[in-house]
């Protein structure tokens, strides 16, 4: 075909090398460029082949398929197209692959940010006890939610278009005179562009916020030694350690209303001077009574989600989400079967006009991967959190696999430390995690789409069915881990939560001096102490029970791991780790 006779008002890059056609079936040269099926009943072998049924070109070059055989009424076979392999995924895929792999940098840089704000608040002249229970929803998680949906979008931003050209170009020696082309979207493009620009004013003010954060302390908020480094101020032990144990983390929210905390240098009840986590005076703390809009609007965000969550137990709520998603998992699974079972006729799974809207249909489908791998984030997350306490629930846990274990920010830095660590629950989690990317593209490729070839859609199919079985035995994998755990009246995933599990422990004084080195130098400190950790319940001089984290000193070892008391602690007015026999603390009330 001359160039004169093609479209370049849709042409995104140069149109591509031309077909192989040698598998192509004996048709008339008009009807394999055009597309027109025969009246041969005959079904097509089942090879990449060129359309065989009725076609008539819908919006923007793109083919739509008759639902039904306008012979027999019944719906029509559809045979496929044949063109090399590298053309079709560039056009189709090949965005999508670039969207999420920026997507994964961004993410782990935004979730880097999120996870020390608090920290840069704290040393930048005080944080709010609201903010420090529950932090805000910041301009990182609206960049982190910006990069989602142009990832979504950008699935739809190119397509390989095959029907540009004039029926009359055939010939008997260049039977399909139409390679196939990357065409653009100018919708979808200005939406990704739009995008861009709105993640580069994102970054630029989260960077002028990353370079806040101190270098010098090494409370790391990832990890409870992280945090027990901070802790020693005299008030703050003493409010924290008078919290009942069963507090929830709306509970705690309140009881802190109103106060403000800081990092600074203070005066321990044995007279050291340490820097840590202290109270803002009155006179310091910063008119936060005006408000601005972004403020007010997250906050009655996050006060709606927390009024959606039913139940006073964390986990309860966790199992309704986790429920939820297991019925999107297995919708998409039976969509994804069903689209494999009826190949030739996808128009009985899909609407009949899915193909004229092929991008809009391929835009979806990104759309429901995306949410599937944001809550695989979410899960991630959660095991990372809480995996320390499954060994320090049993007693005598080395301080490695525990109290130094950090979170990371992405699943793939995560999954040999967590492997080495022996975490395999939270491993596989991360594993799910970063095939759940894969699991974008290949859901994004699954509806029908002139161009597509038949092996393309067959792997997308098998690769999407596969992943989401994948997935569903995770997911109850996760469930019953989940059970598994110590009783935690608190999801111990901000700085306020970990502080009510370590305020009032021996562990805090045994960590002074260190909140001030680096990171290495204070985790090789706490192994060289030679130092063993356990998650249970104390109870206090005063009568109170409370749950928490700390050394257990050799004298109390074996009565822990026994349930019996000794006489040292019953000398001690109670206090000491107490776990009666026949009781089981690690009950889920």
């Amino acid at each position: 075909m001359s160039s004169a006779s093609t479209n370049p008002s849709k042409t995104l890059f140069s149109t591509l090398s031309d077909p192989d056609t040698t598998h192509l079936p004996s048709l008339s040269s008009a009807q394999q460029s055009s597309g027109i099926s025969t009246k041969d009943p005959t079904p097509v072998a089942q090879t990449d082949q060129t359309v065989a049924s009725s076609a008539t070109v819908g919006p923007g070059g793109s083919t739509a398929t008759p639902s039904t055989s306008p012979e027999t009424g019944a719906p029509a076979l559809i045979s496929w197209p044949y063109w090399k392999i590298s053309e079709s995924l560039t056009g189709n895929h090949a965005p999508l692959v670039v969207g999420r792999g920026f997507m994964l940098m961004m993410g782990a840089f935004y979730q880097q940010v999120i996870t020390h704000d608090p920290v840069r608040q704290l040393t930048s002249g005080g944080i709010s006890a609201a903010e420090l229970v529950s932090p805000p929803i910041g301009a990182s998680e609206f960049g982190v939610f910006v990069a989602q949906i142009g990832t979504v979008f950008v699935a739809g931003g190119t397509y390989v278009d095959t029907n540009y050209c004039n029926d009359a170009a055939a010939s008997p020696t260049n039977p399909n005179p139409c390679p196939p082309k990357i065409t653009g979207n100018p919708w979808v493009l200005d939406i990704v562009i739009t995008v861009l620009v709105i993640q580069a004013g994102v970054v630029a003010y989260t960077i002028s916020k990353w370079f806040q954060k101190p270098g010098r302390l090494s409370a790391d908020p990832t990890t409870i030694a992280g945090v027990a480094a901070v802790m020693g101020h005299p008030e703050i032990e003493r409010q924290f350690s008078s919290f009942g144990g069963e507090i929830t983390q709306q509970e705690l929210l309140n009881a802190l209303k109103g106060q403000e905390f800081k990092l600074g240098t203070f005066t321990t009840d044995d007279g050291a001077t340490k820097y840590g986590i202290m109270p803002v005076a009155l006179y310091e703390r910063k008119d936060k009574s005006k408000r601005g809009w972004w403020t007010r609007t997250t906050d009655s965000v996050k006060s709606g989600f927390n009024k959606a969550m039913f139940f006073r137990n964390w986990k309860l709520n966790r199992l309704l989400l986790d429920a939820a998603f297991g019925v999107l998992l297995v919708a998409l699974l039976g969509l994804t079967l069903a689209s494999l079972g009826n190949i030739d006729q996808p128009q009985k799974v899909f609407l009949p006009t899915a193909v004229a809207s092929g991008v809009g249909m391929k835009i979806l489908f990104a759309f429901l991967g995306v949410m599937i791998s944001s809550n695989w984030g979410r899960l991630f997350q959660d095991t990372q959190t809480f995996s320390p306490y499954l060994p320090l629930r049993d007693g005598e846990a080395r301080p490695n696999p525990t109290i130094l274990l950090n979170r990371h920010s992405s699943p793939i830095c995560a999954f040999i430390p967590l492997l080495r660590n022996r975490h395999l629950a939270a491993a596989s989690v991360a594993f799910t995690g970063i095939i759940a990317e894969f699991l974008i593209i290949a859901l994004a490729g699954l509806p029908y789409r002139p161009g597509q070839l038949r092996s393309e859609f067959l792997f997308c199919g098998i690769a999407s069915a596969i992943i989401l079985c994948v997935m569903l035995v995770q997911l109850v994998l996760v469930m019953i881990w989940r059970r598994r755990l110590p009783h935690l009246p608190r999801q111990p995933d901000t700085i306020a939560a970990v502080m009510t599990y370590v305020a009032g422990t021996s562990m805090v004084k045994d960590f002074y001096g260190l909140e001030e080195m680096k990171t290495k130098e204070r985790n090789k400190a706490i192994v060289q102490m030679g130092k063993v950790y356990a998650y249970g319940w104390r109870q206090e001089p005063e009568g109170g029970i409370r749950w928490i984290v700390d050394e257990v000193p050799d004298a109390e070892r074996k009565s822990f791991l026994s349930g019996t008391r000794t006489s040292a602690e019953s000398s001690a007015g109670g206090r000491g780790w107490y776990r009666p026999r026949g009781q089981d603390w690690r009950r889920d009330v």
